[in-house]
């Protein structure tokens, strides 16, 4: 069984799935308002990405955001992602850039977790250095958006997560037909069970929306679900989602 990381008053990995919702306004007025709004819808932890700022304003003083954003959210914990265009993304970075925005968010010591991409190899040991120094959880991800690998290599890359210092992993990948969402929950099952580390998975794109509904009976401790607007394939409204869940948590508990 996998662990228990606390974000905040959040048990990531302990009783009901936890619901993120991302922050994708791509001005900083607009994402101050989009905070109010996800806090108001009551997600357990809001998502920033910075990437869509990235992308409408390469200059954005993203060091400066955080903090107003913590004061935005109250209680509610703060991720925080520069997704990348090879990632699904809104942003091409190389791995200098990539780290350099990372930095920025990081800098202030406000978030309470971080997003750091898996295949940012030459720069992940020092990101996750960085976060440990400044308190942030590390949840180190992946997302496949050509399809859905294996459940071994899947597996495997879960494994990979956890020994790079995360706090929390995370696969993403794209389901094309039944059989690629089975072979995901199968993957979800196998990490939850071999890792001491709270798992998180999603098959992304319509035929994968039974795993972000019912994630939490594989071993998934976290769904994504939109408030605003989504930033991946088959989000659903957040208050939808949070009544399936909550529906899946009270038979599983059983």
């Amino acid at each position: 069984m996998s662990g228990v990381v606390r974000l905040r008053d959040v048990a990531v990995g302990e009783g009901r799935v936890k619901i993120a919702a991302p922050l994708c306004a791509p001005t900083p007025e607009g994402l101050l308002e989009e905070a109010g709004r996800v806090t108001a819808a009551g997600v357990d932890i809001a998502e920033w990405r910075a990437d869509y700022l990235l992308a409408a304003r390469p200059d954005a003083p993203l060091g400066e955001l955080p903090a107003a954003l913590r004061d935005r959210l109250g209680a509610t914990p703060l991720l925080l992602t520069v997704r990348t265009a090879e990632e699904g993304g809104e942003v091409t970075l190389d791995d200098g850039a990539y780290a350099a925005a990372v930095r920025a968010l990081l800098a202030d010591g406000v978030g309470d977790a971080v997003d750091l991409e898996l295949a940012r190899g030459t720069v992940l040991p020092a990101l996750v250095d960085q976060a440990r120094e400044t308190g942030a959880r590390v949840v180190v991800s992946s997302h496949d958006f050509g399809g859905t690998p294996p459940a071994a290599e899947m597996a495997d890359r879960l494994a990979a997560m956890a020994a790079a210092g995360a706090d929390i992993v995370k696969i993403a990948v794209t389901a094309r037909n039944p059989l690629d969402v089975i072979a995901l929950l199968e993957a979800t099952c196998t990490a939850d069970r071999e890792l001491d580390v709270p798992v998180v998975t999603m098959a992304m794109g319509p035929v994968g929306l039974v795993s972000r509904l019912c994630g939490e009976v594989f071993g998934s401790a976290v769904t994504f679900g939109a408030v605003d607007r989504a930033s991946a394939p088959g989000q659903v409204d957040v208050a939808r989602l949070r009544d399936v869940v909550g529906l899946v948590h009270e038979h599983a508990a059983r």
